[in-house]
């Protein structure tokens, strides 16, 4: 790193990249990340690419991503000075290897909660049954350690997430808990867990290293906007999530 050059935080998916079905057929796409299967899934257009183009001649950028270590390994983009993976329950190294000094910091928060996530992925499978919604639900785990729950539609119906959502939350089962929604996608995650936590923990290093220097985030969740505050600067997509929320309270004020 160099400590002349900003520092860049930046969200994945539906930031950088996107699945091809968010994306009008006209426009370019470059291959960013694979399937399970080794398929392209996601792909960035021709704005995208300038834009991760410019940060990567300029600035130090710091991928930070709800995916896992096991996912994050699927984006092929050159990203080469770590990452925040997990929603921040993860932290890697330069080098890919797992930062073992946050990763025992987790476990000393999370060991409690182990069978409670396990518990929540059951329930919302079981909400899903009774509702006739098809959806998969799991834990994320790191090396045996349960970090949040995961709940997916393949249909992208936020509708129908919301009532798994709130059938779940019915039973009391999110004490200590927060929800996030975004498109096809709901996640449980303990309030101890949280991509603003690693920033925090990064930037704290990196300061230690480099003294001050500019540091900018990019994010398009509302989950995202709590590791955005801790950078001088942010941007978020125009058509984002989090664009949409503030400017329907723009609207409303």
């Amino acid at each position: 790193m160099d400590a002349k050059r900003p520092l860049v935080f930046v969200d994945l998916d539906d930031t950088l990249f996107q699945t091809a079905r968010k994306m009008p057929n006209q426009q370019a796409k470059q291959v960013a990340a694979f399937d399970k299967e080794g398929q392209p899934n996601s792909f960035m257009n021709s704005v995208q690419q300038s834009l991760f183009s410019w940060l990567s001649r300029s600035t130090d950028v710091i991928p930070v991503t709800a995916r896992s270590i096991e996912a994050y390994s699927r984006v092929k983009l050159p990203f080469t000075h770590g990452a925040i993976c997990s929603f921040g329950g993860s932290i890697l190294l330069a080098n890919g290897k797992l930062d073992k000094t946050w990763h025992h910091l987790m476990h000393q928060q999370l060991d409690a909660l182990q069978a409670h996530l396990k518990q929540l992925s059951v329930a919302s499978l079981a909400v899903g049954y009774e509702l006739g919604v098809s959806i998969r639900s799991w834990v994320v785990e790191e090396e045996g350690l349960g970090l949040y729950v995961v709940v997916k539609q393949g249909e992208g119906n936020d509708a129908l997430l919301q009532q798994v959502l709130q059938a779940v939350a019915a039973q009391g089962l999110l004490v200590g808990m927060q929800a996030h929604t975004n498109s096809n996608n709901l996640a449980f995650l303990p309030n101890c867990l949280s991509k603003q936590n690693a920033v925090k923990e990064w930037l704290q290093r990196d300061q230690a290293l480099h003294g001050e220097r500019p540091v900018l985030g990019f994010g398009d969740s509302i989950s995202d906007l709590g590791f955005l505050q801790q950078c001088h600067f942010w941007a978020t997509p125009a058509q984002s999530q989090l664009a949409t929320k503030f400017l329907k309270r723009g609207v409303n004020d």
